[in-house]
């Protein structure tokens, strides 16, 4: 296989703000691997660089250290062969594992849930993340977007319940908070009885991953579910986490690809463990993978297309109300275009066969 890497830079409509971080554009890795005439796609984001090794210079030596003489049509021996040389680079990992699935789907010539063998998860309702900001901004947010089943609404603390009021005066739509792993218990203990009443269905990753204690007394306490994020990324965590989590938000970056992803989707529904499917500040490139497989999970978290201003090319998106829609044609149906501003350059040229 022939390995290319391409910088891109986004930008969002809005700059992105959690309580953990702003971040006012997206650095990227656009990750292509080519066989037999066909190209496949993945992404690798510059997203928390210090917890997942994923500045781009990083992501682009690392893979182009690789030996990839490997078969184009198993992209799960692909997987298994090189996960233990990036190990300690999992968003490299994952684009990488985006691209060989795609690349395989592609060679069939079939879409790539299908080559999966998952159902099309074409109409899927996705929610619509509200980023921090002031209030005004985000009730302009919400307005901006009508008819979506359900927003996920990022707090700075626990107990910021006005921001909640105010939103709930513009939709009926039930709330997804999101803490971001930044609040502290007390302070959600506080305000736990008055989450049902404001249409709240699930509090995500309230604590920091080391908030054991607080993130157990919570979900005892707590008449909504509570999902982890930050907390559980990879599969040997899901298990361990059931006890502590109602839910579990998977996404396909920090799991380190789809081969990953499937398999924690998988064992959350062994486990009777509830899933959402997330994604990172990505393009269609990162998005239009993970949508293929999305009938694996109980709730879906693809906005990130819908938050762009600037994207990588075409693929899959959402509708005026959030529902998926494919862009047809083989693989995720992923397209670059080269006319784009995201692009920053020519490609790097890797070390495949």
């Amino acid at each position: 296989m022939r390995l290319r890497t391409h910088l891109v830079r986004m930008r969002d409509k809005d700059v992105w703000r959690c309580a953990r971080e702003e971040i006012p554009e997206h650095r990227a890795v656009l990750v292509e691997l080519s066989a037999n005439g066909e190209s496949g796609w993945g992404e690798a984001s510059a997203f928390m660089t210090a917890v997942y090794n994923s500045e781009t210079d990083t992501v682009v030596d690392r893979l182009h250290g690789l030996d990839l003489d490997v078969d184009p049509h198993q992209p799960e021996q692909t997987w298994q062969q090189l996960a233990p040389q990036l190990k300690d680079c999992p968003f490299a990992l994952a684009a990488l594992d985006v691209a060989a699935h795609d690349l395989a789907a592609r060679l069939a010539g079939v879409p790539l849930f299908e080559h999966l063998g998952l159902p099309d998860p074409s109409g899927l309702p996705s929610s619509y993340s509200i980023g921090l900001d002031t209030v005004d901004v985000m009730v302009d947010k919400l307005n901006r977007t009508p008819g979506w089943g359900l927003y996920k609404v990022k707090l700075a603390k626990a107990d910021d319940l006005h921001v909640l009021r105010a939103l709930r005066e513009h939709t009926d739509a039930p709330f997804w908070v999101d803490g971001n792993a930044c609040w502290q218990p007390e302070a959600l203990f506080e305000v736990l009885d008055e989450l049902p009443g404001l249409g709240v269905v699930a509090l995500e990753q309230p604590f920091a991953v080391t908030e054991v204690e607080g993130q157990l007394a919570a979900r005892d306490r707590s008449p909504v579910p509570i999902f982890a994020d930050e907390s559980v990324t990879t599969p040997d965590q899901v298990r361990p986490a059931a006890g502590r989590f109602d839910g579990i938000n998977v996404k396909v970056l920090k799991a380190g690809g789809l081969t990953p992803a499937l398999a924690m989707l998988r064992e959350c529904r062994e486990l009777g463990v509830a899933s959402m499917l997330g994604c990172l500040p990505e393009s269609s490139a990162g998005a239009s993978a993970a949508a293929h497989i999305a009938r694996l999970a109980d709730h879906v978290d693809l906005d990130t297309v819908a938050l762009l201003d600037i994207d990588t090319g075409t693929g899959a998106g959402l509708d005026d109300t959030g529902r998926i829609r494919l862009a047809g044609g083989t693989g995720t149906g992923f397209t670059p275009d080269w006319t784009s501003p995201a692009h920053e350059g020519p490609a790097h040229e890797g070390n495949g066969r």
